[in-house]
């Protein structure tokens, strides 16, 4: 982090710790029953970024009709709130609980074939992303870079890089200092795994590409491609369900190999396809609140001149 908390937000940012390990504490049935409904009515009467959600899922899912895209909405509503729930239960967890809300299906076969090597693990905001650097407990001999976006408030930006400290070979790293950490720190006796979110809407630039996704015409942040062919490392999509109440099921599936010679954008083509497959298995856990489609072809060919789409 590279500004500093003032003392009133460390106080801010104590109590909130302290709060959510109060809540934490508390009996399963609670959080997940008694809590998580009331955050889910809180967001559904506060009609929370209601018309982006709404347009987002129709402009998704064009076959759906309106009664079900409400019933969407709900669901998605109801999702978040769990998230919430998820993540403040992680405050002080102990770590057998932290070892039950994930399930790794294929653990073992992916830790003896990268353990020691460098790899990158591909997720998306779904289900609950803050799961995800669970991984490394899986294999502790790794470094786990997990590559996040630096909040606009400072006291959040904090909390959430101490909860993001699950065990002692994770190291959190802005965004723009990916590059530059690893090449600072791969081939030093330890393997290290990028963890990275890959389908968050990236800067319009003129030499954005674009994807048929969701229906629609969509860039994607090709960061995890870029880094995997220029360093020959492989790439892992983390293909996640829902199988309880905070509680997933993650299987690890290769989509570069880190040798294979591919053409550009391929990599995330296979990236965008998978995403696309698991989000409409169990649709309303995928983060719909944020503008995703804020850019478009004809607005990047009106401000570069130049514009790309894979059909």
């Amino acid at each position: 982090m590279e500004t500093q908390m003032k003392w009133y937000q460390h106080i801010c940012m104590e109590l909130l710790w302290w709060f959510f390990l109060f809540i934490s504490i508390t009996p399963r049935c609670f959080r997940y029953y008694i809590l998580k409904t009331f955050l889910a009515l809180l967001l559904i009467l506060s009609h929370y970024r209601h018309k982006v959600i709404a347009e987002n899922m129709a402009k998704s899912f064009p076959e759906k009709s309106k009664q079900e895209i409400r019933r969407l909405v709900h669901r998605y509503y109801t999702h978040l709130g769990e998230v919430a729930v998820d993540i403040i239960s992680l405050v002080g967890a102990s770590e057998r609980r932290k070892d039950r809300v994930v399930n790794w299906v294929n653990a073992k076969e992916v830790a003896e074939k990268l353990d020691g090597k460098d790899w990158i693990a591909v997720g998306a905001h779904y289900g609950c992303w803050e799961y995800l650097p669970l991984w490394s407990r899986q294999q502790m001999c790794n470094t786990f870079m997990s590559v996040y976006h630096p909040m606009s408030n400072v006291v959040f930006d904090y909390l959430f890089l101490r909860l993001r400290k699950y065990s002692e070979n994770i190291t959190t790293v802005p965004m723009k200092s990916t590059i530059t950490y690893y090449l600072r720190n791969r081939n030093k006796g330890k393997g290290i795994i990028l963890g990275l979110l890959s389908d968050q809407s990236p800067n319009l630039r003129a030499d954005s590409h674009w994807f048929r996704f969701l229906n629609q015409d969509t860039a994607f942040i090709d960061g995890a491609e870029s880094i995997a062919t220029k360093f020959k490392i492989p790439i892992l999509f983390a293909y996640t369900k829902r199988v309880a109440p905070g509680k997933y099921e993650v299987m690890l599936e290769e989509i570069y190999d880190g040798k294979e010679d591919v053409p550009q954008h391929e990599i995330t083509q296979r990236y965008a396809t998978r995403l696309e497959e698991m989000i409409k298995d169990q649709p309303e856990l995928w983060m719909w609140s944020h503008k995703r489609w804020k850019h478009t072809p004809e607005k990047q060919a009106k401000y570069f001149g130049t514009s790309t789409l894979e059909k």
